[in-house]
This record gives structure tokens, C-alpha cells and sequence, in this order.
């Protein structure tokens, strides 16, 4: 398969149609839709010393952050993410689902890096691109936090994170300035 080509496309026909479904199923078993009402102990409030929530590595792939299409993140509702020990290979697209977050800190929502998948550590380096007056900003230095800042950020601006089994790298897109921080 060349790099650009479609997996499902590309086995469409071949090994007899043993294989066909195989593309099908590996779309949908990819998509963790994390919110704090639907995700238990694994979302804990969005501070800065509290990130035992935690991202497993069979969720690598899209999530999708917070209330649902249409319904603003309320005040009380943000909620913290560990990623796991970083693995050669994990990646999340973390996708904001919520059209808004309420003008409070406690709506925030915020992805850790860890050294370990509890203990935080400052592992991610990368790009928050913005489509504002601002232009986002290339951080060199590791970061420990990225967060979908509140009262900014809106649904569609994404998170990509990637890591090469020791660091985290990102590449964050945002619709309003400063809506995605990496601190």
C-alpha cells in the first residue's frame, strides 16, 4: 500500500473478499468519545496537580472532547486527561465536540503528558496553529499541558499527538486566538 492510498480501497476485491470488511471495522473501533459525565474516574477535574484521568493506548485514534454537538461545556463540566507512558507509535486526534466552554476555569479541558500514565512530566513539544490575529506559536521547550482554553475554544479545533517512545509532539489548530494553549 503507498503512502496517500485508502487501506479499505486498497484490499477492496483482493484475498477473495476475505478481507473487504477489515477497513470498515478499523474506522469505527478508533473513535473514544470522552466526556466528564461519560467517563468516570477517567476524567477528574481540570487542574493542574489532579490528571489520574487517563487516555489508554487502545484509544489511539480520534477522540472526541467534551458535551455534545450543540450544548455548550457548562460551568463545572471541564475535566483533566493523562496521555499514557509514551509508546513509539501512540497517536490522538483530540477533537472538540462542544460548539463552546463556559467562561470558568472549571469547564476547561486539559490533556496531560506523563512519565508514566499518572505521573505528569512536561514530554510535548510541537506547533498550535491558529487561523486568528495571532498565528499560534512553535514551542521548542517541552510543555506539560495542552488545553482547550475556556471561554475560547469551539467546537472543530483540534489536538493531534503523536509520540516517538520518549517525547510527545503536537500539532494543535484552533478557530478563535488562543483557544488551544501547550504550557
Amino acid at each position: 500500500m503507498r503512502i496517500g492510498d485508502d487501506f479499505n480501497k486498497s484490499i477492496d476485491g483482493k484475498f477473495g473478499g476475505d478481507l473487504d470488511f477489515h477497513g470498515e471495522s478499523m474506522m469505527l473501533k478508533n473513535v473514544t468519545n470522552l466526556n466528564v459525565s461519560d467517563t468516570g474516574s477517567r476524567a477528574v477535574s481540570p487542574d493542574d496537580t489532579n490528571y489520574s484521568g487517563s487516555i489508554n493506548r487502545g484509544e489511539c485514534g480520534y477522540v472526541i472532547l467534551g458535551s455534545a454537538i450543540g450544548t455548550a461545556q457548562a460551568v463545572g463540566s471541564g475535566f483533566s486527561l493523562a496521555l499514557p507512558t509514551p509508546e513509539r507509535g501512540l497517536h490522538y486526534k483530540c477533537i472538540l465536540r462542544a460548539p463552546s466552554i463556559a467562561n470558568n476555569a472549571a469547564a476547561a479541558i486539559k490533556i496531560h503528558s506523563t512519565s508514566n500514565g499518572t505521573t505528569g512530566s512536561p514530554l510535548i513539544i510541537g506547533n498550535v496553529r491558529g487561523h486568528g490575529d495571532d498565528q499560534g506559536a512553535n514551542v521548542v521547550a517541552v510543555k506539560g499541558v495542552v488545553t482547550f482554553v475556556h471561554n475560547k475554544a469551539t467546537a472543530g479545533d483540534i489536538a493531534e499527538i503523536w509520540s516517538d517512545g520518549t517525547n510527545w509532539f503536537l500539532d494543535a489548530v484552533y478557530d478563535a486566538d488562543g483557544s488551544i494553549t501547550l504550557t
